[in-house]
C-alpha cells in the first residue's frame, strides 16, 4: 500500500516540500509578527506625542476663565488632531472641530468612538476646567500600511531568493547519498569488500551497517564454498571405491566375487552416507547461532547418550558428582555426546571399558584404550584430520563438530592422554 504519490516517493522531493513549506509558514508567522508590532510601536509612539500635545496645549491654556473661541473647523475625513475645553459645569469654552470633543465624566482608556471615527483621547483637568485633546486612528493605519508596503516587497524578494537557495543546499546536501549510490552500482556482484567512502555520520552508520552485512553475507558464502569443497574431496574417494565395486560385481562371473564386490560397496555405501550427515550437521552448525538455552540436566543427557551408544549406565561406566543444573541447548549437546562416545567405542578397542563422569558443569568421557601419539594429538579437532595408517572408517569430522557445539556454548574442549593410558576429553560448560 503506497502512502505517498510516486512524485513523492524520494528523499530529494520530501526534504524539498518540507523545508519549501515551512519557510513560508516561518515567512508568513515573521510577517504577521512584523505587521503587529509595527502597529503596536505605531500606537504607543501616536500615544506618546498625543499625550506631549495635550501637555503643551494645557500649559498655554492657565487660568484664563474668560476664553471664548468660535467653535472653527468642521470634522472631516482630513481632521486628524481636535481639542476641546470646557469648564467643569459642562460649559464650552474652545474648540477646533464641530461637532467638538464630548467631555469626559471618566478619563477614558483606549480606543474611544466618536463621530464614527476610532479615536485616542488625552484628558487635562483640574478644579476649573477639562482639556480634551484626540486624535483619530487614521494616522496610525497609514503608517502602518505605508511601513507595510515598505517592508512587504523586500520580505518578499528575499523570500523568493531563498526557496533556490534553499532547493541547492538540499539537493547538495544530498550529494553524499548519490556518491554512495554510484559507489554501490559500480560493485560487481561478488565483491563484498567494506565500503570506504568520506560521508557525514548519519550515512556513516548506514555504511557500517551495509559493512557488517556485508561481512555476514561473505562468511556464510566462505562457509559455503568451504562446505562445497570439502564433501566434493571427501566423497570422491568413496564415491569412486563405490563405482569399482559395483563394477566388479556386475562384470564378474563368479558368484563369490560378486557378493564380495556387492558387500565392500554396502560398506562404502554406509560410510558416505555417515560422512554426508556429518558434513551436513557440521555446516548447520556453522550457521547457527545458539539461542538463550534451557536448564537441562548433564547427567540426564549422558545416560541418554550412553543408552543410544548401546553402552551400560552403572556405577562402573557413570560417575554424577555434585549434580547441579545448567543452560544449554540438549539437542547439541546430546550431538556432542553420541560423537564422544561413537569415537571412544572405534577407536580405543573393542576391549576397552568407556566411562562418563559428570560434575558441576563439566563432563569427562574416558577410555582406557591405547591413547593418541603426541604428534597427532596436537592435530585432533581439524577439519578432515586423520592420523597415518587408520583403519578405522571416518571421515575426521566427529571432533570438529564437537569443537564447535562448545564454542557455541561458550565452553572449552580439551583433549589428552591418561598418565594410566589411555585417551580422555573434558567439555566444560561457563558458570
Amino acid at each position: 500500500m503506497k502512502l505517498l504519490p510516486d512524485r513523492f516517493n524520494s528523499l530529494t522531493a520530501r526534504l524539498i516540500v518540507l523545508v519549501l513549506c515551512t519557510t513560508l509558514i516561518a515567512w508568513l508567522l515573521f510577517t504577521v509578527a512584523l505587521q503587529y508590532e509595527v502597529r503596536k510601536q505605531t500606537a504607543e509612539q501616536q500615544g506618546h506625542q498625543l499625550a506631549a500635545y495635550a501637555d503643551m496645549l494645557w500649559q498655554s491654556i492657565g487660568d484664563q476663565d474668560d476664553l471664548h473661541v468660535p467653535v472653527a473647523h468642521k470634522l472631516s475625513e482630513s481632521t486628524l488632531l481636535a481639542f476641546a475645553l470646557y469648564r467643569q459645569d459642562g460649559t464650552l469654552l474652545v474648540a477646533s472641530s464641530n461637532p467638538p470633543l464630548p467631555k469626559q465624566t471618566v478619563i477614558p482608556s483606549g480606543q474611544v468612538r466618536f463621530a464614527n471615527e476610532s479615536w485616542m483621547f488625552e484628558v487635562r483637568q483640574d478644579n476649573g476646567h477639562q482639556l480634551v485633546v484626540g486624535e483619530t486612528l487614521s494616522k496610525q493605519e497609514e503608517i502602518a500600511e505605508e511601513v507595510d508596503e515598505k517592508l512587504a516587497l523586500p520580505a518578499l524578494g528575499i523570500l523568493l531568493l531563498l526557496l533556490p537557495v534553499l532547493i541547492f543546499a538540499i539537493h547538495r546536501g544530498l550529494q553524499p547519498l548519490r556518491a554512495v549510490n554510484a559507489a554501490l552500482s559500480l560493485r560487481a556482484p561478488d565483491n563484498l569488500d567494506p565500503i570506504d567512502l568520506p560521508a557525514p555520520r548519519e550515512i556513516t552508520r548506514l555504511l557500517q551497517r551495509l559493512n557488517t552485512l556485508f561481512g555476514k553475507v561473505s562468511a556464510t558464502l566462505d562457509r559455503e564454498r568451504r562446505f562445497t569443497a570439502d564433501a566434493a574431496h571427501e566423497l570422491r574417494t568413496p564415491l569412486a571405491a563405490l563405482r569399482v565395486q559395483l563394477e566388479i560385481a556386475q562384470n564378474s562371473p563368479r558368484p563369490l566375487a560378486r557378493e564380495k564386490a556387492l558387500a565392500q560397496a554396502l560398506v562404502g555405501l554406509d560410510r558416505s552416507t555417515r560422512l554426508l550427515g556429518q558434513l551436513l550437521e557440521l555446516a548447520r552448525l556453522d550457521d547457527t547461532l545458539l539461542p538463550q538455552g534451557d536448564p537441562l540436566d548433564l547427567s540426564a543427557l549422558a545416560r541418554s547418550a550412553m543408552q543410544d551408544a548401546g553402552l551400560p549406565c552403572d556405577d562402573k561406566h557413570l560417575f554424577i558428582r555434585n549434580r547441579q543444573l545448567c543452560h544449554g541447548h540438549a539437542g547439541l549437546i546430546g550431538l556432542l555426546l553420541r560423537n564422544l562416545l561413537d569415537n571412544a567405542r572405534r577407536y580405543a578397542g573393542q576391549e576397552a571399558t568407556i566411562i562418563v563422569q559428570v560434575e558441576n558443569r563439566t563432563l569427562t568421557v574416558s577410555d582406557d584404550g591405547p591413547g593418541v601419539a603426541p604428534d597427532v594429538l596436537i592435530h585432533l579437532g581439524e577439519r578432515f584430520f586423520r592420523p597415518p595408517g587408520q583403519m578405522q572408517p571416518g571421515a575426521g569430522l566427529g571432533l570438529s563438530i564437537v569443537q564447535r557445539i562448545a564454542e557455541l556454548h561458550g565452553g572449552n574442549i580439551t583433549l589428552s592422554n591418561l598418565p594410566e593410558g589411555g585417551f580422555q576429553v573434558i567439555f566444560s560448560l561457563p558458570s
